[in-house]
């Protein structure tokens, strides 16, 4: 058990996703809202402080609510729970579902009230009642009399026809078999044993009957009906009830074809009507299993991963004070293992909830399969043939190649369990083109070109009744301690989330194949250079601020960074953290956590930082995937993530890594305050001919993008230029009425306009200004220049690109 505090519990209150009110019982002022439902209303807190609960209830009146928490403030019920409206400060209403508590807090007693939006529920059941409603429509219109019976062959249900046929009413029919009300007795007065009754034999005999027969009238008269009758099977099959069909052909028996083709009609429109609201129902029980497994895995990312940073980082620091001999090294190891298997436990469930951090590159699926041959052997074994088919021409897919592996393991892992661990496993990568009418089958699968991946073993199969649910989290056919069963769902989640397919082919006896399609992309695979020799715990002198509202996590990583010789500023949010940087103290790295209070985001410390200290490496933490430098799961390009929970090795690499894969540019020593003149700072093999040509410049650098802004305006500051950075056209306007510019560069695609009216208002007003149009494509640029004023760089771009475009420029300015 951990000891929550009274701080934290409010923080928790504070960032909930539901709506949290504390209101007065005297006169129902509000003394506390939380952030998500001043975010949703709209209103700032002092301005809810003037409000009362009916003044966001538009349907509730001052003297109903009064009424309503009446039994409450009685003591006659513990809790109320109601549904309602709330109307936002700009007018526009959501749905919302209220739990009402009277608590004491103090000796002051407070209503407590637990908001949530239920406007999707709401619209789904809004969505199935109108199916419902166009059911009852037909069924009310229809001239077919329709009766359903349950699995006692009592009436449950007669449509209006039903009981203009049979001249009885609902009322009267209820709980009673419709044999005993309309079908008792023979025209010529003998009794009609049920026994005998070709209607209610579909029951028993579970089939589908229909004919013609002779029903009994209220009034005692006596009128020929063609009637079906077909029995109701639940999802497992078993029969629960009777449908029955009948229409009075006393006048148009002759027109028999054309009953029949009538009453089958009615049965597909009914059919149809009845299968809509069961796909609403479906849609409405999956939209609340996934809302329940977002907020399940929400919640473990951050808080769970939280406390397992500092469980783990603690279990380290204790491993490094204790002898390799002390008999309590087993029990830090086997602590350790447990840290481990909760956080793969927290990464799997973020994989099937496509919540987990991708880094797709360009991957050649066969050059990776190949890799891991090896390893695929020794892991399942000598009695598993492990046989590898790779296509020839195979493209490149766009995809996270960790991912991939671990994919691949995990179907490769369930395919020996499933061929009780030994059999044969045939691993196929080739090309395939999917069509519109494959993806039209299969939501949210786009038609085109992709990788084929395929896993297939000649196991024991998987049976038809549970091939469906076997991607669903938790599901698994393994013993109680074979497996968490969110192997597949893990492979599920990726697959989607990297914008793929996944499909399962499978007969009980012969085997299963599992085939992965991943996206084709015309970009090399970038093979890996040397990643450096940094050792597990390498560590180094720098100086480094750690940035961490969590006390706890905070001042665990800060002791693991100590111990790996680095010099340690804390602060427990950005707003100090920055006050740190403008203070002139030297600093290397700025580690910080991504979800932060405060009124400075971390993204933005990250920014100043860069701004204030150039060269300042940055990492990023954090346990939490929906936030600033993550979007639809795939980090941000140039931004360096270490997740939590994070090991001492772990860490130590990574810092080492970000402080060492860019030591050739700005230098190990390099201080982090101006930038050096260029001639202080020597050129590069490789751009000696463009640097030697290059004086120094004043630039004007338009990026609205932060990390571009702050990766070009470093190789600028490189090459010895003095930068000045504008984020749009209007601030790019006025640093050009402020200064005089040798150098301008700008994106085309900016907040408030286009970087062509610059280059236009550059045209016109200062014609000896170079230009460098920085483009990534998706926007037309056509430049009229006549003299080469104007040159066009593509992002991606790097140093090299850069100094060339620049030197041209330059060049042209001396020739003038």
């Amino acid at each position: 058990m951990y000891d929550v505090s009274i701080e934290r519990l409010g923080r928790i209150v504070e960032e909930s996703a539901s709506e949290v009110y504390l209101f007065t019982q005297h006169d129902c002022r509000f003394v506390l809202v939380n952030k998500g439902a001043r975010d949703n209303l709209g209103y700032t807190f002092d301005e809810l402080r003037k409000l009362t609960p009916w003044d966001i209830k538009p349907e509730i009146s001052q003297h109903e609510f009064e009424a309503m928490v009446e039994p409450l403030q009685r003591g006659d019920v513990p809790r109320l729970d109601f549904e309602t409206v709330h109307q936002r400060k700009d007018g526009t209403c959501y749905n919302v579902a209220v739990r009402l508590q009277l608590i004491d807090i103090g000796g002051e007693p407070l209503f407590f009230a637990a908001i949530l939006d239920i406007t999707d529920r709401k619209t789904i059941e809004s969505a199935l009642h109108d199916a419902s409603t166009r059911l009852n429509a037909i069924l009310d219109n229809t001239r077919m009399a329709v009766f359903m019976m349950d699995d006692k062959q009592h009436c449950v249900f007669m449509n209006a026809a039903a009981e203009r046929l049979t001249g009885y009413t609902m009322a009267e029919t209820m709980g009673r078999t419709l044999h005993e009300v309309i079908h008792h007795t023979h025209p010529d007065g003998r009794p009609f044993p049920i026994e005998d009754c070709p209607i209610d034999r579909a029951f028993p005999e579970n089939n589908q009957t229909d004919g013609e027969e002779v029903f009994v009238h209220k009034d005692g008269s006596f009128y020929p009906v063609a009637f079906t009758a077909s029995p109701i099977r639940d999802a497992s099959g078993i029969t629960i009830g009777t449908i029955i069909e009948a229409r009075n052909i006393a006048e148009d028996l002759a027109a028999r074809e054309t009953m029949e083709a009538f009453n089958q009609t009615l049965k597909s429109r009914v059919d149809d009507a009845i299968a809509e609201r069961k796909k609403l129902e479906n849609q409405l029980v999956q939209a609340q299993k996934m809302e329940a497994v977002g907020q399940l895995t929400g919640g473990i990312a951050h808080d769970f991963n939280n406390l397992l940073q500092v469980v783990g980082g603690n279990l380290q620091l204790l491993q490094g004070e204790l002898s390799s001999v002390d008999p309590r090294q087993k029990r830090v190891a086997t602590a350790m293992h447990a840290v481990n298997r909760g956080a793969e436990l927290a990464r799997q469930l973020l994989a099937f909830g496509r919540q987990q951090v991708l880094d797709p590159k360009p991957v050649n699926v066969g050059r990776l399969v190949r890799t891991m041959d090896e390893m695929l052997r020794r892991t399942l074994g000598d009695a598993i043939e492990v046989e590898s088919v790779i296509s020839g021409g195979l493209w490149n897919c766009m995809a996270d190649p960790t991912q991939i592996e671990n994919a691949l393991l995990n179907l490769a892992l369930n395919a020996r369990d499933a061929m009780k661990g030994s059999g044969k496993l045939t691993i196929e990568a080739g090309n395939s083109v999917l069509d519109e009418a494959y993806a039209a089958n299969h939501e949210g699968l786009k038609p085109g070109q992709y990788v084929m991946l395929a896993v297939t073993d000649n196991g024991s199969g998987i049976p038809a009744e549970i091939r469906d649910k076997v991607f669903e989290p938790f599901f698994t056919t393994k013993g109680p301690s074979s497996g968490s069963g969110l192997g597949l769902s893990m492979v599920y989640g990726f697959v989607k989330q990297s914008g793929g397919h996944i499909a399962v082919y499978s007969e009980e006896g012969e085997g299963t194949t599992f085939r992965i399609y991943l996206p084709r992309t015309t970009q090399n695979e970038m093979t890996s250079a040397g990643q450096g020799t940094a050792q597990p715990h390498a560590g180094g002198t720098e100086t480094i601020l750690v940035v961490e509202d969590d006390d706890d996590v905070r001042a665990t990583s800060s002791e693991l960074l100590r111990e790996l010789g680095y010099t340690v500023l804390e602060a427990n949010n950005a707003d100090n953290a920055i006050a740190i940087v403008n203070s002139g103290i030297r600093l290397d790295m700025l580690f910080t956590d991504v979800v932060m209070p405060g009124n400075l985001r971390s993204p933005e410390l990250a920014r100043l930082a860069k701004v204030r200290l150039p060269h300042i490496k940055v990492l990023f933490t954090s346990g939490y995937t929906r936030n600033a430098i993550v979007h639809e799961g795939r980090l941000d390009e140039g931004v360096e993530l270490i997740a939590k929970p994070f090991t001492r090795e772990a860490l130590a690499i990574k810092v080492r890594s970000v402080f060492d894969q860019q030591e050739t540019e700005a230098g190990p020593h390099e201080q982090n305050t101006a930038p050096a003149p260029a001639a202080e700072k020597p050129a590069s093999e490789n751009s000696t001919e463009v640097n030697s040509q290059t004086a120094a410049l004043r630039v004007l650098l338009i990026e609205d993008e932060s990390l571009i802004a702050c990766m070009t305006e470093d190789m600028l500051i490189a090459m010895g230029h003095a930068v000045d950075v504008a984020t749009s056209v209007s601030t790019a306007r006025e640093a050009l009425k402020r200064q005089r510019y040798d150098l301008v560069i700008t994106d085309l695609g900016l907040p408030d306009g286009s970087g062509s009216e610059i280059v236009a208002l550059l045209a016109a007003d200062q014609p000896d200004v170079g230009v460098i149009v920085a483009s990534g494509g998706g926007v037309e640029f056509e430049s009229t220049d006549s003299d080469n004023r104007v040159t066009l760089i593509l992002k991606p771009y790097g140093e090299k690109e850069l100094k060339m475009a620049v030197a041209s420029l330059s060049g042209l300015r001396k020739a003038r």
